[in-house]
Order: structure tokens, then sequence, then C-alpha cells
């Protein structure tokens, strides 16, 4: 990795053009902004992540204990309820989802209609649905490469219908796309690719290895969130409304080229070097299986600060952190409860401490929601929730700022807003920089694909700008390598029991990283013009409901 000095990059940061509006802060906001206390941040995470709490699992007592928690705060601080019925709280069912291989049934019929058996949990592993218990599909099979589609740079469906048909696909993308890793992030993801089929008219779904030693998911198992009256589901498990999903191990996938008229090794050399190559397979697939439904409740907490403009008061800024962990787990070194202190006890204490900046601060134009969201841990399932069924008209919110494990484990000296480029919203976040002496750089690890991997995604997905502020790159010292660093760190302590209170905290950088959020967060509340995403953006193109 190439490193600059600390100067120079601080001097690039602070040329960088400011929001157009030229968001001003008065005193009595600079003197709230002094006023974040890194021991209330220390107290908050103490609390969220002690053992009584049982590591936050969504449905068990530990995780109510921490919405009761977040609840006490709002109302101490003086923030109103933005839930439903003017409560703080969201209520939200999620449903795991289970299905039995023993009677599932899942066959290949060729043109002659010769039948191919293949066992459910072996040659095939069924997606339970979320919707409908009983399922039966019945569908031509089209193999439509790495089941990607690019506007004006790549697509895996020219010339190829996938109406009413069940379409196979590749994990994976062909090389040299040289697209943002944010962009490879969002393609790469399999629910994208499923929701890509579906606005093509497929039924169904297979997904499949592109390598012999790829490993795959024999979990029979699914999770999404629904809504109380349990009619509509949200979630990755449920992207594009497919009827019917399913994963096949590379031996099944040869097994269905095989008795086709293509050569896989030469598809698949195709594919990789970039060239789409899709086509229909002489088989027609039934799947017919029974799923089995587990529902617990669970809530979202919601504080809302009511802006002061007559107009702009009913749009809104969301600020989201995620309130569950994973609960308790296989014991390490004794230890069995995996306590969340930087995941995300941490995200929670800022988003308490961002309520409280503006509560004594001057009011902004719009109003901000403050969402504590459930179910990160399952597949981003509460932001999804939240995202796609809002307490406010999805119309009028402009912005999303999420907080996911700061990870506040070194001063804060830079920092990698993650899907800020793809919106002006990075103007907010340069404000924000330059007004606390913070670098702002790229994405410093692309390869961890954390773009889609924290609740801001959700928001994207519905056509919202937002973005994730991670630690960057600086040091003080430019010999210590705080990437490699904080990735040995990763290692040794992300969801295990020893992300704790004691474990390596740097709370001056706790209050730095309370300070940045709000001020993006302020930036965009004072500021008249709503966001925009850059021109021709792809994530701009979704259309807000």
């Amino acid at each position: 990795m190439i490193r600059a000095s600390l100067l120079i990059l601080t001097i690039l940061c602070f040329t960088v053009p400011v929001s157009s509006q030229n968001v001003k802060l008065d005193s009595k906001t600079k003197s709230a902004m002094e006023r974040v206390d890194k021991e209330k941040i220390k107290s908050h995470i103490a609390y969220l992540a002690d053992d009584k709490l049982k590591g936050r699992m969504p449905g068990k007592e530990g995780y109510q204990m921490a919405v009761d928690y977040v609840v006490k705060q709002f109302t101490e601080i003086g923030v109103a309820p933005g839930g439903d019925n003017g409560t703080y709280l969201q209520k939200l069912i999620l449903r795991r989802a289970t299905v039995n291989n023993a009677i599932s049934k899942a066959v290949l019929v060729d043109r002659s209609g010769n039948v191919d058996s293949l066992k459910a949990g072996r040659d095939i592993f069924i997606v339970p649905g979320v919707l409908r218990t009983d399922v039966t599909a019945q569908a031509p099979l089209v193999f439509v490469g790495y089941g990607i589609e690019i506007p004006g740079s790549y697509s895996d469906y020219e010339n190829i219908d996938v109406k009413g048909k069940i379409v196979v696909f590749l994990n994976g993308s062909p090389q040299g796309l040289n697209l943002p890793s944010t962009l490879m992030a969002h393609f790469n993801n399999a629910a994208s690719k499923m929701e890509i089929a579906a606005q093509k008219g497929a039924i169904g779904a297979i997904v499949a290895p592109a390598t012999p030693t790829a490993p795959i998911s024999a979990a029979s198992v699914t999770t999404a969130a629904m809504n109380p009256e349990k009619t509509e589901a949200y979630g990755r498990s449920v992207a594009g409304n497919l009827r019917t999903t399913a994963r096949i191990p590379f031996s099944t996938l040869q097994r269905i080229f095989f008795n086709s008229t293509k050569s896989l090794t030469e598809t698949l050399a195709n594919l990789r070097n970039g060239k789409p190559g899709s086509f229909e397979l002489p088989f027609t697939m039934l799947m017919k299986y029974t799923s089995a439904f587990n529902d617990i409740e669970s809530y979202n907490v919601i504080g809302k600060i009511t802006g002061s403009d007559n107009k702009l008061k009913d749009e809104y800024v969301v600020h989201t952190a995620h309130l569950d962990h994973v609960g308790i787990g296989r014991p390490i070194k004794g230890d069995s409860i995996y306590n969340g202190a930087h995941d995300n006890a941490s995200g929670v204490a800022s988003l308490l401490e961002i309520s409280r900046i503006y509560k004594n601060a001057t009011k902004p134009l719009r109003s901000v929601l403050i969402v504590m969201v459930t179910a990160e841990e399952m597949g981003l399932l509460g932001s999804a929730y939240f995202a796609g069924n809002p307490t406010v008209p999805k119309s009028q919110i402009v912005a999303n700022v999420n907080t996911d494990m700061p990870t506040l484990i070194a001063p804060l000296l830079s920092v990698a807003p993650l899907g800020a480029e793809h919106s002006s919203l990075v103007k907010n976040v340069d404000f924000a920089c330059q007004q606390l002496g913070i670098v702002r750089q790229e994405d410093p690890m692309p390869e961890e694909v954390r773009f889609i991997r924290s609740d801001q995604y959700s928001f994207v997905q519905q056509g919202i700008p937002a973005l994730h502020v991670k630690y960057g790159t600086l040091t003080k010292d430019n010999s210590f390598d705080l990437v490699e660093f904080t990735k040995k760190w990763r290692d040794e302590n992300y969801h295990r029991p020893s992300d704790e209170i004691t474990n390596n905290f740097d709370f001056e950088a706790g209050r730095k990283y309370v300070q940045l959020n709000f001020l993006i967060s302020y930036s965009v509340a004072q500021t008249k013009a709503r966001p925009t995403w850059n021109a021709g953006d792809f994530f701009g193109q979704k259309t807000i409901k």
C-alpha cells in the first residue's frame, strides 16, 4: 500500500471544496459538540456489552434490556419518539425458515422425458421460502454466466429470454471489469443477481461455484424481516421475490453441463475473460418442498429530533447503528458470551451522544431520526425493514449516516466514508473533516467488501444516498501500519467473546468520531438542497417508492 505523509494528506483534505451552501456552526452548536463526554461513551458501551445482556441476541432477554436502555436514554436526553404509534419502537417479526431435505424433491427432466433426481442436502441445497410454506416450481433452465448486468458495460442477459424460467448463475464476476469496490461488492452479491433475474422475469435462481474448490453453504436456512401481519418480507433472502432459489455444488454444475451440448471448461474460461455466453439448457427443473417457520418479535428503536424549518422539518436525515450482536456461542478460553463491545455497542453509544449534541445545539432545518436497528448480524434485517417500511414517508428521507463497529483502537486521524463517493454526501464528509482536521481517504480494504455488509446498504438499495464512516490508515508514526494492526486485531476479536469493554478502546477517538458523524448529518440537515446522486450513478437510478 502506498502511504503518504500526514501533512500532505491533511493539506489535500483542506483544499477540497466545501458544500456550496457553506454551513456555519454557531457558538451554541460548537459548545454542544465540545461537551461530548468520552466517559458517557464508555458508560454506554460498558452497559450494553455487559455479560448480563448475554450478547444482545434478538428475541432474547438481553436484547430487550438493550432496547429498554436506549429508550431510557432517549427519554432522559429529551429525544422525542419516532417509532410506531407515538412510541420509540418499530415492531417487526424475524422469521427463520428451514426446509426438510428428507421430503424435498428436485429433479432434472431432459427433452426426451428422462429424469435425473438430485438429492436435497447433497446435490442441491434448497433455500427455504419465507412467504410460502409449500412451494412447487417447474420451469426450463437457462445458464446466464455470472448473472450480472451492468448498464452500458457488461450483460449476461444479452439475447437470452429468461421470463418464466429458472436461471443458473455463477458466484463471482469476470476479470477486467475495473469498477469501484462498492460496485464490485454490489454486483458480486448473490442477492443483487437474484434481483436482476427477477426483474428479467425469471421465477427462480440456482447459484453455483465457479471452481471445484470454492466453498458452498450447505445450510437449508434463511432469515427475513416481516411486518407484524406477516404479509410482507424484507431482506437479502427475498431479493427480487423469486419463487424459488437454491445452491448447487460444482459437481452438480458438471452434471448439468455433461448432459448439455456445451463445454463447461470452455464456458468458464470465456466468462473469466469477460466474454458473456448465456444459453438455454436442455432441461426443465422441478422443485417441490415445504418450509417451516420460527418467528420472533423484535424492535427497531427510533428517536426523533424535529427540525426548525416549517417545510424542511418534514424531511429527514437518518442515523443508524445496529443494537444487536450474536448472543452466546462456542466457548473460547472459557467464555461463551459474545459481548459485542466494539460491534456494535460502540456505534450505539456514538448515536446516543449524537442525540445529546442535537438536543443542546441549534436546531437544524431538517429533522433527524436516530435509529437503532435489530438483526444486522442476521443479514441487515432491521435496517432492510426500516428502509423499506419507514415510520416516516420514504420519499422524505434524504440521507443515511450509518455507524457500525468504528473500531476505536487508535487516534482518529483519517476516515474512509464508504459509499459517500456516489453522491454529494462526500461534500458533507469533507466539511466535517475540515472542521476537525481529519483526512478523508479511499477505502483501505476494498477486498473486505464492507460497503454491502452493513446497514447503509439497505438505504442505498432503496435509492437513498448513504454512507458508513470507517477508520482510515493514518497514524502519528508513519512506520506503524494501522491497517495490518487492525486486521490482526479483528482476526483475534471480531465475533469473539474477547470483544469486551476492556479490549483496546481509545475513547478520545470515540469522542472525535461522534463529533465527525454529527457534523456530517448536521451539514445535510442544515443545507436546503437535498443530497443528490452523482450524474449517471448506478445507485442513483433506483427509484424511491
